[in-house]
């Protein structure tokens, strides 16, 4: 897939108005505080500017209706976004301004295809009004579950709009949730991701570790986020050789040096010749599957298959082949995937419980090709929704 900005792509940092207030995000509104005010936005953006940035972010991250329903405040969800991103655009000298999404607060119930579908009606309102507003792509921020990433990124291919995809991870490359974030790279840029990356609270040496561990799965470009400002220029020199190619400048003001080096590096991203490409994923691991893969028996899958699945990882089988009859037996398959350490084949006659199945799984999935399912809606669904097949 060919990237939509020229590259190296270097953005600033401040996808919340918290940071230009700094108030207590619980206790205060800052959307509401820089609506009435834009002073603080505007200085800090036309200072990015100034500094060499390519791209801008719109602050946006902190609007959702549990937090503005706290304040009193719902009724102006979609004038916050409105304005905060035109405001960005009149500062951004014809930059492109991407729109912040972060983790809904109010998703936090267990996961299950109802709590998946509010997750991305709830993106799709969101990204519907910073695209009208003149966003012309979306950032995920602080997003920690890959089923929120999935909803995400869904509801952007569905708008037609660019969207990137940025994880906060530990020192092995672990979300809080303890999803991986090889696992999360390989489902996304299937999904349709344009690009990917990570901030690690270990620091920028070991980030530079995990984006040149990354590199060689990635199909898109990978970004590297760190408050730049703090960094030497050989961990900068480090991050761009191991493999980034856009760049979130995450102190205060970007440094002029600082974006004047990343240009200078004349980075490009180009696909290593020989990709692993095909490799499944779960939310916690990567499997990176042989050519011929041994498939388990036939399962059957229904409401609770989690003891079938805990036996089924002894055996010899490199995957689990399931036999899907209904949507139940796909959202059953979904929620008791994590029950095993093994990627899953699904086979099904049936095109409503295959989405289903390809919709609610947390990851990337196999599909058995000999599926009876009429081609060009077999095949749309396949790409789509990013799957492998068997």
């Amino acid at each position: 897939m060919s990237f939509p900005f020229a590259l190296p792509m270097i953005t600033d940092g401040c996808g919340s108005c918290d940071a230009l207030t700094g108030k207590d995000p619980d206790n205060f509104c800052s959307e509401e505080w820089i609506i009435v005010d834009p002073r603080p936005l505007f200085q800090q953006k036309q200072a990015a500017v100034k500094a060499g940035v390519t791209a801008l972010l719109s602050p946006t991250g902190g609007i959702m209706h549990s937090r503005l329903e706290d304040f009193g405040l719902d009724e102006q969800f979609t004038e916050m976004h409105e304005q905060l991103t035109e405001t960005v655009i009149s500062c951004a000298d014809g930059l492109p301004v991407g729109g912040v999404l972060c983790e809904n607060r109010r998703l936090q119930e267990e996961y299950g295809k109802t709590v998946f579908e509010s997750a991305y009606f709830d993106h799709l309102e969101k990204i519907t009004l910073l695209k009208d507003a003149g966003a012309a792509f979306i950032w995920l921020e602080i997003f920690d579950k890959l089923w929120d990433m999935r909803a995400a990124v869904l509801a952007a291919q569905n708008l037609e709009i660019p969207v990137f995809v940025k994880l906060l991870v530990d020192e092995e490359g672990c979300t809080e949730s303890d999803t991986d974030y090889i696992a999360a790279l390989i489902t996304l840029q299937a999904l349709g991701a344009d690009a990917f990356g990570i901030a690690c609270s270990a620091g920028a040496d070991v980030l530079a570790k995990l984006i040149k561990r990354a590199f060689p799965h990635a199909e898109i470009p990978l970004i590297a986020a760190a408050d730049f400002s703090a960094c030497t220029p050989e961990q900068l020199k480090r991050l761009a050789d191991n493999g980034a190619s856009v760049f979130m400048d995450q102190s205060a003001v970007p440094q002029p040096a600082v974006t004047a080096w990343l240009k200078a590096q004349n980075v490009r991203f180009e696909a290593e010749t020989e990709k692993d490409s095909y490799a499944a994923a779960s939310y916690r691991q990567a499997f990176f599957l042989p050519q011929n893969i041994e498939v388990s028996e036939p399962l059957h899958c229904g409401y609770d298959i989690s003891d079938e699945l805990i036996d089924l990882d002894d055996s010899s089988a490199n995957a689990i082949y399931c036999i899907l009859e209904s949507t139940d037996d796909a959202a059953g398959l979904a929620d008791n995937a994590d029950m095993s350490y093994l990627p899953f084949v699904v086979f099904t006659n049936d095109a409503t419980t295959l989405e289903a199945a390809l919709r609610y799984y947390q990851g990337r999935l196999i599909v058995d090709a000999r599926c009876e399912i009429d081609e060009k809606i077999f095949d749309s669904m396949i790409r789509k929704y990013g799957a492998l097949l068997y």
